[in-house]
């Protein structure tokens, strides 16, 4: 029996290697999603909360000024700078004092901060990109948790139909989200994705409100553009008048409990937010 020749062995091997390749090329593309891409380059249209004005730097009593007072912790706990090798030229240091949590709890120590920016434009959209830039000091000490700015709504009709989509920082280190609709709450879990502390972190989150009384709400937070929180069965409204208004801008430990306050002084820099919308 004739053998084949070199040359048809070489060309029956060159054909199942392309057959093999092809092969992986379609089962890769049926198992493997890309990933999406971060919100602040699919939302076109936005602003910046703004820390200057002709080149001068705002004070924590001109952000009173412009929020008409519906503040807490910005005059004692707020500081803007001027930095240097950050990823803006200017940015917002809140003193976290020891044994303090959130700012509005009255018999608690006083640190942190929270107030709502609400760009007029804004207001009746029901899909938003938030994104900003935070620094936690080196060595910062989780302790029980804390909570950071993110997304919020309400019903202009009837202001007790809110919500917030919180960014947080959990007990292990963890990034983590935390929704409050109306009176409810709860922590949206994710796979563990530590938090840096001793540099700049870019963090950006989409919210897009649920149908409602569905639970179809999406809230997605990338980390340095990486996506680290991917949900699609919230639920921020139970009515169509329910929209997007702005940012709650918190910064603190815990929420109520005194368990969870600040275990020592620590200063949280953040760089100016910026929401965008479609």
């Amino acid at each position: 029996m004739k053998l084949p020749g070199t040359k048809v062995i070489v060309f029956n091997v060159a054909a199942g290697v392309v057959t093999i390749a092809a092969v992986v090329a379609v089962v890769r593309s049926l198992v493997h999603t890309p990933s999406l891409a971060p919100c602040t380059q699919r939302y076109p249209a936005g602003t910046v909360f703004a820390l200057e004005h002709n080149g001068v730097l705002l004070t924590s009593a001109d952000l009173q000024a412009r929020l008409s007072g519906k503040d807490v912790g910005l005059g004692d706990n707020v500081v803007i700078s001027r930095i240097k090798d950050g990823p803006a030229p200017i940015a917002v240091g809140v003193t976290l004092a020891k044994g303090s949590i959130a700012p509005h709890v009255p018999e608690a120590g006083k640190g942190g901060v929270s107030f709502a920016w609400e760009p007029r434009s804004l207001h009746g959209k029901t899909a938003a990109c938030l994104s900003y830039s935070v620094l936690l000091p080196a060595g910062f000490n989780f302790h029980q948790g804390g909570i950071l700015p993110g997304i919020r709504g309400e019903d202009a009709d009837r202001p007790d139909e809110r919500f917030m989509a919180l960014l947080a920082w959990r007990r292990n280190g963890r990034l983590g989200a935390t929704s409050f609709v109306d009176t409810r709450s709860g922590p949206v879990e994710v796979d563990p994705v530590q938090f840096p502390d001793g540099r700049w972190v870019k963090l950006e989150e989409e919210v897009v409100l649920n149908d409602p009384k569905q639970s179809d709400g999406i809230l997605r937070v990338w980390l340095d553009g990486t996506l680290a929180i991917d949900r699609s069965d919230l639920a921020y409204r139970d009515r169509p008048e329910t929209t997007i208004t702005g940012v709650n801008a918190n910064v603190h430990y815990g929420h109520e409990d005194p368990a969870g306050g600040a275990p020592k002084d620590a200063t949280i820099w953040l760089t100016p937010f910026e929401i965008r919308w479609k």
